[in-house]
């Protein structure tokens, strides 16, 4: 019975585009409170009903991709089924501590369901699914937040209303201000704790470390407070930020990541952090990782994750002959969880 199910997903009707923090965030904020709930108010559950899922009366919420299409992802593999779920209001936003509605990170509240069917028309989304009741979500969540393997992926980009467009930064990078710093600094904090952690697990010395798009460098200066015996490169297309990253990077130039002058075969992890929705678009952001992903060294890592999704798909990665490591973090403080792809290069 669909009586007991969690809360229904809101759909957007609007013909022309919201202002991003007047109209798009009020309406998320409602989202939000219509939503959210603390996993510690929810009864626990040992096991899910499969049948009973899927003989539920189906859900249908829609979307227009000039609204927040990037919200939309997918889990999969769940016990050969895919979850689709929705971003809501990120608690960084609540906290002020990104000027950003969203964030990288999943929890609980934000599952919806089994997907049944999804669709893009005309600029118009439509996704069916077959809908979760809270104690549901948790305990799935609960589940796929202890095992790296399973893949986020999110299926829509935002586009322009008026051109159609993906969203990019500007062509000669990101202007660098100290509010920008903070912003992009708190949004990164369970990238940096979880990426201590997981080289840290793998107990393997890398001496070179490449960030092609390493912005303040600060995320660079955090991973060589941790592994200090490592030589960090960091290049970004803005002077602003080179400038800025000149203090905390080994290594610092200011060029364009296509035209990356570093060596094949020189680098032992690199990290990607740029290839991402409203950052590049996607054709560049492919066109951008065949020029990169030759400079690191055989048996060397490649690890993409960034504050909004990644733009290249696992499968994509994959035809490039890279292995597949772990396709999600995890953060136990927020109990959230995010992409973050780690691949061996053979």
């Amino acid at each position: 019975m669909v009586e007991n199910v969690g809360d229904f997903m809101y759909s957007y009707k609007n013909k022309k585009p919201l202002d991003y923090y007047n109209e798009l965030e009020k309406k998320e904020i409602e989202i939000y409170n219509d939503t959210y709930f603390n996993e510690n108010d929810i009864a626990n559950i040992n096991k899910i009903d499969l049948n009973n899922i899927f003989n539920r009366k189906t859900v249908i919420f829609e979307d227009y991709d000039y609204n927040l299409p990037q919200n939309i992802f997918l889990l999969k593999p769940y016990k050969g089924k895919i979850i689709v779920g929705r971003k809501i209001r990120s608690i960084l936003r609540i906290e002020n501590k990104i000027n950003a509605i969203n964030c990288s990170m999943i929890n609980a509240p934000m599952l919806l369901g089994f997907l049944k069917k999804r669709n893009l028309k005309d600029r118009k989304i439509k996704i069916e699914y077959y809908p979760f009741t809270n104690e549901e979500k948790k305990f799935v969540f609960d589940e796929i937040k202890k095992n790296r393997k399973i893949d986020i992926y999110y299926p829509y980009k935002y586009r322009d209303f008026y051109t159609g467009k993906e969203e990019t930064s500007p062509e000669t990078g990101w202007t660098f201000n100290p509010e920008k710093k903070e912003y992009l600094g708190y949004g990164e904090v369970h990238f940096r704790k979880f990426t201590e952690k997981f080289i840290k697990e793998l107990n393997t010395d890398y001496k070179i470390i490449y960030d092609p798009a390493c912005s303040t460098g600060e995320f660079l200066n955090d991973y060589k407070k941790n592994f200090p015996m490592s030589y960090t490169i960091g290049h970004d297309l803005s002077k602003e930020m080179i400038e800025y990253a000149k203090n905390y990077v080994d290594e610092p130039l200011c060029c364009n990541a296509i035209n990356s002058p570093l060596k094949n075969n020189s680098v032992d992890l690199m990290f990607l952090r740029f290839l991402n929705s409203e950052v590049v678009d996607t054709k560049n952001a492919y066109k951008i990782f065949k020029v990169l992903y030759p400079k690191v060294k055989k048996k060397g890592l490649i690890i993409c994750f960034g504050h909004t999704p990644v733009l290249i798909r696992k499968e994509m990665f994959q035809r490039y002959g890279l292995i597949p490591i772990i396709c999600n973090g995890y953060d136990k403080e927020r109990d959230a969880i995010f992409q973050f792809y780690v691949f061996e290069v053979k």
